[in-house]
């Protein structure tokens, strides 16, 4: 395999060739994977791996820069620091990813590397969220109550994505697993294939839920109560 590889990427004289190449609209998706399996091995292999890496982040770029407006969007981060965990994300996967159980390098590359960047964030804002916790406990008097965590009926202003994860809190017992497909869909307004592509869904399938979860909801219409910020995400209208 490593030796195929070889043999198709010399036939690109220079790196801007292969580049454009694989960022090009022209062009066999499976000749592209092949060539990106190739950058992949030679990464692991350890051979001039700041190269090879470059050559793979240039060739992927335009899913990737898919992958940075998204993130950047629901993050709230600087710019910066974005790009940094994306960089972070994409290398330990192209480091780690066994090329043998996968179908489409491409797609299992800016997909991967989506998923893990929003994992790490996810889970540096939960610690965030119990180190804040804890230093509320720590710091109220014995008769005081521990200051409470945010709750929907809470009138103030708030950042746009404070109000939708406390909307996916309140939809989660009710939509279940397709919480987040409803939440990317309806108030993220990504499109099927955008919102499938972190969690590996076809944009058929993820129509599909989010359309079973909106049938169900509107069947519990009459039995949830009105919540103010609904109308501030836009949910109600969406309901």
């Amino acid at each position: 395999m490593v030796r195929r590889d070889w043999e198709a990427l010399s036939g690109f004289e220079q790196p801007d060739a292969l580049v454009s190449f694989l960022t090009a609209r022209e062009g066999e998706s499976h000749v592209k994977d092949g060539l990106l399996a190739g950058l992949v091995v030679l990464v692991q292999m350890g051979a001039a791996v700041r190269f090879f890496v470059a050559l793979l982040w240039l060739g992927l770029w335009p899913g990737l820069d898919g992958v940075y407006r998204r993130c950047l969007r629901r993050m709230e981060r600087e710019p910066a620091e974005v790009v940094s965990s994306i960089a972070a994300s994409f290398m330990g996967l192209v480091v780690r990813v066994n090329l043998s159980s996968v179908q489409r390098v491409a797609a299992t590359l800016v997909r991967g590397t989506e998923r893990d960047a929003l994992k790490a964030w996810c889970k540096e804002r939960e610690e965030q969220r119990q180190r804040a916790r804890l230093a509320s406990l720590s710091e109220a008097d014995g008769w005081e109550p521990v200051v409470q965590w945010p709750v929907p009926f809470v009138s103030r202003a708030r950042s746009f994505n404070s109000e939708v994860e406390e909307l996916r809190a309140w939809l989660l017992p009710l939509v279940g697993e397709d919480t987040d497909l409803v939440v990317s869909v309806l108030l993220r307004e990504e499109d099927y294939v955008d919102a499938g592509a972190s969690l590996g869904l076809a944009p058929a399938a993820v129509r599909k839920r989010v359309q079973r979860a909106l049938e169900r909801l509107r069947k519990m219409t009459k039995k949830l109560p009105e919540k103010d910020f609904l109308s501030q995400t836009g949910g109600k209208g969406c309901f």
